[in-house]
């Protein structure tokens, strides 16, 4: 019973699963925002950002060159950065509203 598991594990096939659920959530929460394009656009380097660690997993399971998972680790943190000036920037945007 646990065979299907490890071979979707050892393969780095859970990682794809993992991926396409992800994608599939974030796109299904930005159809149901009021503006699917903005909500699109500011989830999508959070969803980059997990796909490449997601990635890079996959490939680690299957014991890929250290050269790919450093690539998808750097991909993974400028992804992140960019969630991060997102998010910080919408709370500035927040605050200054406030105190006008």
């Amino acid at each position: 019973m646990t065979a299907p598991l490890v071979f979707l594990f050892t393969s780095g096939w859970i990682s794809a699963v993992a991926i396409a659920i992800l994608w599939t959530i974030t796109l299904v929460v930005a159809g149901r925002s009021p503006e699917p394009r903005v909500a699109i656009a500011n989830l999508a380097p959070n969803a980059i950002s997990g796909s490449a660690l997601l990635a890079a997993f996959g490939l680690a399971m299957r014991q890929t060159q250290v050269l790919w998972l450093a690539l998808l680790l750097a991909v993974s943190l400028v992804a992140f950065l960019i969630d991060l000036r997102i998010r910080l920037a919408d709370q500035a945007s927040g605050l200054r509203r406030r105190t006008d």
